[in-house]
C-alpha cells in the first residue's frame, strides 16, 4: 500500500512519517510531495491513503497557499475515488469553512496540534487499509499441479484469504498472488477472475498450467501463449445442429507485442526448462503465440474437436478457462493487462496421459514470472 504524504512543514512531515514507520508501514511505500508540483508528477502512482495539508506551495521554494481545494479535486479527477483522505492540518481555525467540502469527498479533518487525535485516526485507516490489501499482479490456476511450480521457484506464503486459496509472492519488489481455482471450469474462472480483479484491482492478470492442443497447429509439449481466446460451446441448438457464435476476446496490442518478443528470445525453451527433473517431450519446440478456444467440458473425441477447430482454422489450444480469465479482465474497471500461457500435454485425443503434466505446469509458471517482470 503507497501512501502520498503532501506535506511542506519539514516537522509536521517527520512526524507524520515516523509515526507511519512506527506503525509497519515500509518507508519505501511513503511517498512525500513537498508542493503543488510534486504532488501532480506523484498523482498517477498507485495511491491507496493520501495525507494532505491544506496549505502547500506551487513549486520549490515558493509560499505556501491554500491549495486544499485544487488538491482535493485533482484526486477525484485523477480516478483514485477509491482511495482514503485524511487531512491533517495546523490551522483547525479553518476547518469550520472547509468541513462541507472535505468531508463530502470522504476526507476526514484532524487537528496537528492534537497528537493523540490524529494519530488515533490515521491509526483506524491503516487498519482499514490492511484489510483492503492490493496486489500489483494475480496469477490464475485450476489444478495444485499447475500452482505447485511456484513454491518451488519462489519463497512465498500460503494463506486462504476471503474464501480465496492464495500463495503470495513478489517480483522485483512488486507483490502478487497466484490463486488456486476450487474446480476446474469456465464457471469457477470467470467468478473467482471477476472478484479477485475486482478486490485487489492488480496491474497484471494471468494463467498458467497445461492445455489440449490441436494436431498441425501444436505439438505435445509446446508452450502457447494466448493471442485470442473465443468460446466454443456459445451459439444455438437447432433442428440441423448447433449454429455456432463463438465469443472472442484478444489480448491487447501492446501486451501482445512484448508477449511475442519474449517468445522469440534466444535460449528461451532452455531458460524455462533449466531445473526441471523429470519427463520432458521426445522434441523440444519453441514457446509460439496461438489462437486459443475454452470450454467448460473435457475433450477426448476427434470428430467434435475437429467441429470446433472448423471455427478458427488457427486455432493452436484448448483448455476450460483462458476465455473466462480474459473476459474478465476486459469487463472489468480496472482493466489489467492479461498474459495466458498454457502447456500443450495431449492433442484431445485418446491417447491421454500425465507424462507431461508436471513439465507443462513448471515451464509455463516461469514464463509466467519472466513475463510479469517484463511488463510490471
Amino acid at each position: 500500500m503507497n501512501i502520498l504524504l503532501i506535506e511542506d512543514d519539514k516537522k509536521k512531515r517527520k512526524a507524520i512519517k515516523g509515526f507511519l514507520i512506527k506503525s509497519g508501514v515500509e518507508d519505501r511505500n511513503i511517498i512525500c510531495a513537498e508542493n503543488m508540483t510534486d504532488f501532480t508528477a506523484r498523482i498517477s502512482m498507485d495511491i491507496s491513503l493520501f495525507i494532505i495539508d491544506f496549505k502547500l506551495p506551487n513549486f520549490d521554494d515558493g509560499a505556501a497557499t491554500q491549495n486544499g481545494r485544487a488538491i482535493l479535486e485533482s484526486i477525484i479527477k485523477a480516478g483514485k475515488q477509491d482511495a482514503l483522505l485524511l487531512a491533517i492540518s495546523s490551522y483547525p481555525n479553518d476547518f469550520p469553512e472547509l468541513r462541507e467540502l472535505y468531508e463530502s469527498h470522504g476526507c476526514i479533518l484532524a487537528d496537528f496540534a492534537n497528537k493523540d487525535s490524529w494519530q488515533s485516526t490515521l491509526d483506524h485507516l491503516l487498519i482499514q487499509l490492511k484489510k483492503n490489501i492490493r496486489f500489483e499482479f494475480l496469477v490464475f490456476c485450476a489444478l495444485q499441479e499447475e500452482r505447485n511450480p511456484y513454491a518451488a521457484l519462489i519463497t512465498g506464503k500460503n494463506i486462504v484469504r476471503a474464501g480465496v486459496d492464495c500463495y503470495d509472492i513478489e517480483l522485483d519488489g512488486k507483490k502478487g498472488t497466484v490463486i488456486l481455482l476450487p474446480n476446474m471450469g469456465l464457471v469457477n474462472a470467470a467468478v473467482y477472475a471477476g472478484l479477485c480483479i475486482e478486490r485487489y484491482r492488480p496491474q497484471i492478470v494471468g494463467m498458467s498450467g497445461i492445455c489440449g492442443g490441436f494436431e498441425k497447429n501444436a505439438v505435445k509439449g509446446q508452450l502457447l501463449i494466448s493471442s485470442m481466446v473465443y468460446e466454443y460451446q456459445s451459439g444455438k441448438w437447432a433442428s440441423d445442429g448447433f449454429k455456432h457464435e463463438p465469443y472472442q476476446v484478444a489480448t491487447d496490442h501492446l501486451t501482445l507485442t512484448k508477449l511475442s518478443a519474449l517468445a522469440n528470445e534466444d535460449n528461451l525453451l532452455s531458460e524455462l526448462e533449466y531445473g526441471f527433473n523429470g519427463p520432458r517431450p521426445p522434441v523440444p519446440k519453441n514457446p509460439e503465440v496461438a489462437v486459443f478456444t475454452s470450454g467448460s467440458a473435457v475433450i477426448a473425441d476427434k470428430h467434435f474437436l475437429e467441429e470446433i477447430k472448423n471455427i478458427h482454422r488457427k486455432v493452436g489450444g484448448l483448455d476450460m478457462e483462458i476465455f473466462a480469465l480474459q473476459r474478465a479482465a476486459e469487463l472489468s474497471e480496472c482493466k489489467p493487462k492479461c498474459i495466458c500461457a498454457k502447456t500443450v500435454v495431449d492433442l484431445c485425443d485418446e491417447d491421454k496421459n500425465d507424462d507431461l503434466h508436471a513439465y507443462g505446469s513448471y515451464i509455463s509458471a516461469k514464463f509466467m514470472i519472466k513475463a510479469i517482470s517484463k511488463l510490471l
